[in-house]
C-alpha cells in the first residue's frame, strides 16, 4: 500500500526520469524519429518539405519537444522552491485568495530562473534549426547556411553567423528586460 509521500516520490521520478530522458534527445534525432512514427509508419503528416500547415507541425515538434521538456523541470523545481518560502507561507497566512498567492507573489519570482533558462534554450534551438532543415529538406537560414559551408562560401558563411549572432543577442535583450519588469528590485540601467 502506497502512502501519499510514496505516491508523491514516484511521481516526482518519473516526471524528473522522463523529462530529462526527453530533454538528452537532440533535435535532429527527435526530428527522425518523428517522421518515421507520423509520417512513414501513420502517414498523418508530411515527411518533407512545405506543402501546407501540416507540414510545420513534425519540425516544430522536433525543435521544441527537448527544450519544453528542459523547461518544464525548471519551473517545476523553481516552484517548488518558491512555494516553500517565507514570503508565500505569511501570504497565505494572512488568508489572502489562492489566486493571489500564487499570481501576484509566487509566479514573478518563479518566471526568473525559467525565463533566464527559457532564453538560453531559445538561442540554442535557433542554432539547432540548421540540422533539423536538413532532416525535413526545408528552405531556409540554415540549409542556405549548409550549402555555404559545403560550397566553400566564406563571406555568406560569416554573414548568417552574423545573422544568428543577432538574433541570439535580440533575444537576450528582451529576456532581460522581461526580467526586469518582472523583478522590481532590477534595472536596466543602474544609476550610481
Amino acid at each position: 500500500i502506497f502512502t501519499q509521500a510514496g505516491k508523491r516520490r514516484g511521481l516526482e521520478a518519473g516526471f524528473t526520469g522522463t523529462t530529462s530522458f526527453i530533454a538528452a534527445i537532440p533535435e535532429y534525432l527527435l526530428g527522425v524519429v518523428l517522421i518515421i512514427v507520423f509520417a512513414i509508419t501513420w502517414q498523418l503528416l508530411p515527411v518533407a518539405g512545405r506543402d501546407g500547415p501540416a507540414s510545420y507541425v513534425l519540425p516544430v515538434a522536433a525543435l521544441s519537444i527537448t527544450a519544453a521538456a528542459s523547461i518544464a523541470r525548471i519551473a517545476r523545481i523553481e516552484a517548488l522552491g518558491t512555494l516553500r518560502d517565507d514570503y508565500v507561507r505569511t501570504a497565505r497566512s494572512k488568508r489572502l485568495p489562492s489566486r493571489m498567492v500564487y499570481f501576484k507573489h509566487a509566479l514573478p519570482n518563479m518566471l526568473t530562473a525559467t525565463l533566464t533558462i527559457g532564453g538560453t534554450m531559445l538561442g540554442t534551438m535557433i542554432a539547432s534549426s540548421v540540422l533539423v532543415e536538413q532532416v525535413f529538406n526545408w528552405p531556409g537560414l540554415g540549409t542556405a547556411f549548409v550549402q555555404a559551408i559545403t560550397t566553400k562560401d566564406y563571406g555568406i558563411v560569416q554573414g548568417l553567423a552574423l545573422v544568428y549572432a543577432a538574433i541570439i543577442l535580440i533575444i537576450n535583450l528582451v529576456i532581460d528586460v522581461v526580467l526586469s519588469l518582472l523583478d522590481r528590485r532590477t534595472t536596466l540601467l543602474e544609476t550610481t
